[in-house]
């Protein structure tokens, strides 16, 4: 990998959660933490919540939300919240965390909303 971007990224959906592996669970599909995470995920997809991934087994993501739906008190209407952007271990000093922000960026753009509020930044 040496330097170079090269991972395909995943949006999860209510249709592909339960296939995909949740990064910032560190156990496995029947464990509690990761069945309660793509419980309150699944929640938090019909308000909007993006969770965008590598395709890889790591920690590689970004979760962002609309700011009306964050979970902190802020007042930001048209603007995203950036919950958590994590990339590390292997996948550090590849340039995915510039692709996890470059894309969401542009989907916000798309979407005519701002992007804004980085709570946790790994």
């Amino acid at each position: 990998m040496d330097g170079e971007c090269i991972v395909e990224l995943i949006k999860l959906t209510h249709d592909n959660i339960e296939q995909e592996h949740i990064c910032c669970a560190i156990s496995n599909n029947k464990d509690i933490q990761v069945i309660s995470k793509k419980k309150w995920l699944k929640e938090r997809l019909d308000e909007g919540l993006v969770f965008l991934k590598g395709n890889v087994r790591g920690k590689c993501f970004i979760e962002y939300i609309p700011a009306e739906y964050a979970w902190i008190p802020i007042e930001a209407e048209g603007y995203m919240y950036i919950d958590c952007l994590w990339v590390s271990g292997q996948f550090k000093g590849h340039g995915y965390s510039n692709l996890l922000l470059y894309t969401t960026f542009f989907i916000s753009f798309h979407n005519m909303l701002q992007t804004a509020w980085i709570s946790h930044f790994f």
